[in-house]
């Protein structure tokens, strides 16, 4: 089972801009995060020709990894979490070494940051 961390982990990394693969599933993370932090999340955003990762397959994702290096950070991070654990898990199961989902997604963090 994947490695899952909360928002105190997933704030601290990117306000430090700490290097990671970001695998958002839908998630509009404006409304917590401006600038130099959004500037960040979008550098780091695992990107698919075939559009939003949303809308996409876990086996497609995990294809989209396959020529990263193993022990890359992948964070991943979906609405309700459960999408999320889900992706986090197989890509687990593909080999990666350093996969965290974000414990509850997107709406436990807004629980979480005030």
């Amino acid at each position: 089972m994947a490695q899952s961390i909360g928002f105190f982990q997933f704030d601290n990394l990117v306000k430090s801009r700490i290097g990671f693969i970001f695998i958002n599933l839908g998630v509009d993370t404006s409304a917590l995060y401006h600038h130099m932090e959004k500037s960040h999340l979008e550098n780091t955003l695992l990107r698919l020709p075939e559009g939003e990762l949303a809308n996409v397959s876990t086996a497609t994702i995990v294809a989209a990894l396959a020529n990263q290096a193993k022990d890359s950070a992948v964070i991943v991070l979906s609405p309700d979490g459960v999408t999320s654990l889900e992706v986090a898990t197989a890509l687990e199961k593909a080999g990666f070494l350093n996969v965290f989902d974000v414990k509850g997604g997107w709406k436990q963090i807004l629980a979480d940051q005030d």
